[in-house]
């Protein structure tokens, strides 16, 4: 292997933007440790063009912004392996997501590859190349580097490009480069780094059996820890577990001494911290309903209800599999559910089965399927199984 130039001088970083710019298109792959920090550290950027690699060590008397600007600008493709924590960190030190991006984990998955595969398998399957696996415990800030930590950083993203050309052409011969462009846009968008307050309190375990005002209790606790640890650069978890904060906002202490009897709690004898923790409480507690988080919706559903569920999941799967598309990609049983409480009136938010790509290749379908406009027979038993869909020309 041909070893890598190491940029560590403003001058040639910005020298080589600028060449990558007028390039037009380059790949990039980054090195970080977040263990023990709020914001991840950078430790490396690695950057393949025309059959080089370079790797830029931020950790030197170097400043990365031109190499940022480049990610953003809408003239140049970016092309990476599940790139949404590289681009994170682009968010974090300018404040603009990406511009024109091309991700070769979400490509693959809509060309039969499957999703999400590993950049080593997806190198395997597509270019029929070894690459090496990661180096999972390695400490990417430690000078100077050692071999094997050149060699991985130059083999995560030498195969890029080849393989971004090759994906490309599959998506071309597939019709679904339009599909693909679709997926890639989300990383263009804010939001899609950090999801609303709602969706990160019920990924929390045991959030979803709280009331209205145990989450508006949470809503305060989680916002509090995360300013904690976003303004000392410390882990979330380093101030109040996830667990400690659920049971706090379900139990709603009122007295120092009902904090210290929580285990695994070090900050309940921290007085300030406590303080902190009461008043939060008191004033979650006394949101008024309309501005509270809205609990989970447990529904009893009939088995009738289910089993039409399991029908669409079944259908979704084999049409997946026969075409060549990632399930993943599609989206699991929680998107099957939001199409049903959508046909059935209890939601008003369109699915997002029914937009997109996702509408074209299986939302209208499963509508139809839904509605008696279709319906399966499941044929070829046992040595070749497939599910046939019947269309009623008369429905």
């Amino acid at each position: 292997m041909t070893q890598p130039e190491i940029v560590t001088d403003q001058a040639r970083l910005e020298e080589l933007c600028h060449a990558w710019r007028k390039g037009g298109c380059f790949a990039f792959d980054t090195e970080f440790i977040r263990d023990e920090t709020y914001h991840a550290a950078l430790c490396l950027i690695q950057v393949a063009v025309g059959g080089q690699v370079v790797v830029v060590d931020p950790t030197a008397d170097v400043d990365v912004a031109a190499f940022w600007a480049l990610v953003c600008d809408p003239a140049v493709l970016t092309i990476v392996h599940a790139g949404k924590e590289d681009f994170d960190v682009c968010l974090r030190e300018t404040g603009r997501p990406p511009r024109n991006v091309f991700d070769v984990q979400i490509a693959a998955g809509f060309v039969g590859l499957g999703y999400p595969l590993s950049l080593s398998r997806l190198i395997l399957a597509l270019l029929h190349k070894r690459i090496a696996k990661g180096l999972t415990l390695t400490d990417w800030l430690r000078r100077p580097l050692t071999d094997e930590q050149v060699r991985y950083a130059v083999e995560d993203v030498a195969h890029l490009p080849a393989a971004h050309e090759r994906l490309s052409a599959l998506l071309e011969k597939t019709g679904r480069a339009s599909w693909a462009a679709e997926e890639f846009k989300r990383f263009e968008h804010a939001h899609f780094y950090k999801p609303p307050i709602q969706d990160r309190l019920l990924r929390l375990k045991g959030a979803r059996k709280l009331d209205d005002v145990g989450l508006a209790v949470l809503e305060r606790l989680v916002e509090w820890r995360e300013r904690w640890a976003r303004e000392r650069n410390r882990p979330i978890r380093a101030l109040v577990r996830d667990d400690i904060l659920v049971e706090i906002a379900r139990r709603r202490p009122t007295r120092p001494a009902q904090l210290e009897v929580f285990r695994g709690f070090p900050q309940a004898r921290n007085p300030r911290v406590i303080g902190e923790i009461l008043r939060l409480i008191h004033e979650g507690a006394a949101t008024p309903r309309q501005d509270r988080p809205q609990p989970h919706e447990f529904r009893e559903e009939s088995p009738m209800l289910r089993a039409a569920l399991d029908v669409l999941s079944a259908y979704a799967r084999a049409r997946c599999h026969a075409e060549g598309v990632a399930n993943e990609l599609v989206g699991g049983t929680a998107r099957l559910r939001e199409l049903m409480d959508f046909r059935l009136g209890r939601s008003a938010e369109q699915p997002a089965l029914l937009s997109g790509w996702r509408a074209e290749f299986i939302g209208r379908r499963l509508v139809d399927l839904l509605e008696g406009r279709t319906e399966l027979h499941l044929t070829g038993w046992p040595d070749k199984l497939h599910l046939e869909v019947i269309t009623h020309t008369d429905a």
